[in-house]
């Protein structure tokens, strides 16, 4: 059996969306002929770790870990927080300081020992193929210039849109010189792969858009997806009763600039203002983390009485939260490059046959919903009246949109998109 070298960043025990797609491609592999090893972070410096996501590495999948020079995130998170203060002013300029020198993200750190790891291992392994997705976009870089020195095909994989990244994360360096960075690197690592695979189509058009004569005939899309091990429990038995007036609006995920709540928490505000006996139907769940920046909505008046913030808490738990939910929630706001994103968490919404409430631009995303999925509200994120409007239809209609369903999704099966990924290895592998 060929083998696949994958080198990502985010890899079991490291939580958080960006995990569920690697990990998913290393758990399918097998079925369609490629052997799957990896390569990932000793060290990792991220916010949350979830030991539940390893059930899905496979028996004997070779493991392999380069350390990175890189603070731990607690250090990291030393730099936020007090700006008002003068000790606070200049963590707030040391790290936009820092910011500017590790381009093109902290990650940078990463690469002298991921170039190690990646030589040692490849002379080890002798994979025909290599496969490294991001972001930390960083990680691109090393992979497709050892692969070039090797003579082994290079695929990147694009979770997010490098340049929304630099232009939305909230601890990213802005300004010109990173842009300047991120063209340059993105550029070349483009030009050197053999191909590269993207979230949504948006990223391949936009990368064929500013790179044709390098990525041209190179893009795949293959979208996120659900795994449907992981909703065996989640069987019709689990909806709640359907008779009570009480109604959860759930959202799961981090909630941050690229999610905001401002638009959902400005509806609920007035809306709660015509009809304040509403605050005792509606209660506003929220599993994940929530960023500095929005938890200011949730900190005072009755909105915030109606928040109930659970924090990151581990997938297979958040997936149970789905199942006890009667609305699930989706937010994007209405930024520059919002309109060819797919949030990941789209997928297992629709997975889970509950009620989506998405407050979505126009784009991808609400693109997907309304061609694949039956059991959705639309709501405009720069339209407070018309997510107000949103809320009132399914309040009058929870008893019928309870028991609706959402549909035939099994394209977005993880097992089928890891087949579209090992034929991009198997096509990559014949021009070699």
């Amino acid at each position: 059996m060929k083998k696949a070298l994958i080198v990502s960043y985010n890899f079991p025990p490291v939580g958080g969306a960006g995990v569920q797609r690697p990990v998913k491609f290393v758990k399918f592999l097998r079925v369609f002929g490629w052997e799957p090893v990896v390569l990932t972070v000793l060290n990792p410096s991220v916010p949350v770790i979830d030991r539940s996501l390893e059930k899905d590495i496979p028996s004997g999948v070779r493991i392999y870990k380069a350390f990175t020079l890189e603070p731990s995130y607690e250090q990291k998170a030393g730099f936020r927080g007090g700006n008002n203060s003068a000790a606070g002013g200049i963590r707030k300029f040391l790290k936009k300081g820092i910011s500017q020198v590790f381009l093109p993200d902290l990650q940078v750190l990463w690469c002298p020992g991921l170039i190690l790891a990646l030589i040692s291992t490849i002379k080890k392994e002798r994979p025909a193929c290599l496969f490294v997705t991001a972001p930390p976009f960083s990680s691109f870089v090393p992979v497709v210039v050892v692969g070039r020195l090797f003579g082994i095909p290079v695929v990147l994989d694009y979770r997010d849109e490098w340049t929304f990244s630099r232009n939305t994360w909230e601890n990213a360096s802005k300004g010109r010189l990173a842009s300047l960075v991120d063209g340059v690197l993105e550029r070349f690592v483009v030009s050197q792969c053999a191909a590269f695979t993207a979230a949504n189509k948006s990223y391949v058009d936009s990368l064929i858009k500013t790179y044709s004569r390098a990525a041209t005939g190179k893009g795949y899309v293959i979208t996120n997806g659900f795994d449907e091990d992981d909703f065996k429990s989640l069987k019709s038995s689990s909806i709640p009763a359907r008779n009570s007036t009480k109604i959860t609006f759930l959202y799961s995920g981090t909630v941050w600039a690229a999610t905001s709540f401002q638009p959902l928490v400005a509806a609920l505000e007035a809306l709660l203002r015509k009809r304040p006996e509403l605050s005792d139907r509606i209660t506003l769940k929220i599993v994940g983390r929530v960023v500095e920046s929005e938890a200011r909505y949730f900190e005072t008046g009755p909105v915030g009485e109606m928040v109930e913030l659970c924090g990151y808490v581990d997938h297979d738990k958040a997936l149970g939260e789905l199942g006890s939910a009667d609305v699930l929630l989706l937010t994007l706001s209405d930024l520059p490059g919002a309109e060819k994103i797919i949030t990941g968490k789209v997928f297992e919404y629709m997975a889970s046959g509950r009620h989506v409430f998405a407050i979505v631009p126009q784009g991808e995303t609400k693109s997907l919903l309304c061609t694949h999925y039956d059991n959705v509200t639309i709501a405009n994120p720069a339209n407070v009246q018309s997510i107000v409007d949103g809320f009132l239809a399914i309040l009058d209609n929870i008893a019928e949109l309870r028991l609706k369903g959402g549909g035939d999704v099994s394209k977005f099966l993880r097992s089928n998109l890891t087949k579209d990924l090992a034929d991009v290895f198997n096509r990559v592998g014949q021009k070699r």
